[in-house]
């Protein structure tokens, strides 16, 4: 009986255990900088290196125009750059309908990974299965401009 307890907790631990996978070239820093961040952040991170990245945002849906330097896979949605944490944990927590996942088009100035002394306004967007997009927010920093 104990052991079954400890099967159903070890199970159950494991389904909620926050495990992101990251694909990134094998020369980029600042994707190592966001995997580190998100770590800090409660997060199980592999990393996997490669040079078929870009084959991995087309096979995911992941329009040109929403594309960073590296792409996270997590319970079944692409996280697509220098995403806050924040935004990740908001989009597990809901699991909104007809979306893919979210993004941190191209490569902002102070998003986490990105803190390099300059930090600029940007949207994280929803990426839909449509290919059309909606605002999630904007941060500055890792930190979200409205709040919900």
């Amino acid at each position: 009986m104990k052991k079954i307890i400890f099967t159903m907790i070890a199970i159950a631990s494991f389904l909620q255990a926050k495990n992101l996978v990251i694909y990134e070239s094998p020369t980029c820093g600042c994707c190592d900088l966001w995997a580190q961040y998100m770590q800090k952040n409660g997060y199980e991170v592999k990393t996997i290196k490669t040079n078929d990245f870009l084959q991995i945002k087309q096979n995911l849906g992941i329009k040109e125009e929403y594309q960073s330097c590296h792409t996270g896979v997590i319970d079944g949605y692409a996280i697509e750059g220098h995403v806050p944490q924040s935004a990740v944990a908001w989009l597990l927590e809901n699991k909104p309908k007809g979306v893919i996942g979210i993004s941190a088009p191209n490569m902002p100035q102070g998003s986490p990974g990105m803190e390099q002394g300059h930090y600029e306004k940007y949207p994280v967007i929803l990426m839909k299965k449509d290919g059309s997009y909606e605002l999630y927010d904007f941060f500055i920093g890792d930190k979200a401009i409205s709040s919900f």
